[in-house]
């Protein structure tokens, strides 16, 4: 277990939301190599401490902390630009984000509503790095799996499902169908 993790793993299963935002703040603070170092040390432990939680904002805490580990955009630029002070290659970047959607999809069906919302606004990150990958594929194929998934459920959880799946959806669009989207929504028929 990487040392840092020995550090982490007891102030998120405090359930101290100063405790636990202390950590976060340690995380994004670290550089891209050493968030995706510590994702490879400990994403597995981190998953395990979600499964044994018992408090939802344990689980939501682990959840924030996990999107903190894959620092989608920022890598996808660092690797766009040849950046060699970052440790990690195209491939390996992927199978991190990758292993962050599954693990955030399946927080998106936790029965407490908290989880869900941070797993959503991680997926939406997510969302956003597969479509800077231009991994088309994917978001289609996430779209299609959030849809499955809403329809088996009811109620506020299947309205977290369809909401992943609009951000999903939208992280589809070209960039100037965004830029209008965004302008109706914000400035509907005044425009």
């Amino acid at each position: 277990m990487h040392q840092r993790w020995s550090d982490f793993a007891p102030e998120l299963e405090s359930g101290e939301s100063d405790r636990v935002n202390d950590v976060i703040d340690d995380i994004s603070d670290m550089s891209l190599s050493e968030r995706c170092e510590l994702f490879n040390d400990c994403f597995d432990e981190v998953v395990q401490l979600y499964e044994a939680a018992d408090d939802g904002y344990v689980r939501q805490s682990v959840v924030r902390v996990a999107d903190q580990l894959v620092p989608g955009l920022p890598i996808v630029t660092a690797l766009d630009n040849d950046d060699r002070s970052i440790d990690i290659d195209e491939a390996t970047f992927q199978d991190q984000t990758d292993a962050l959607c599954g693990f955030l999809l399946e927080a998106l069906t936790d029965d407490d509503g908290r989880v869900r919302q941070a797993a959503k606004r991680g997926l939406k990150d997510v969302f956003r790095t597969y479509d800077a990958l231009d991994d088309e594929e994917t978001l289609e194929a996430l779209v299609i799996e959030l849809d499955e998934m809403a329809g088996e459920t009811s109620g506020t959880q299947a309205k977290h499902l369809r909401e992943a799946r609009e951000n999903a959806k939208f992280s589809l669009q070209s960039g100037v169908a965004r830029l209008v989207e965004g302008f109706e929504e914000e400035f509907g028929d005044s425009i």
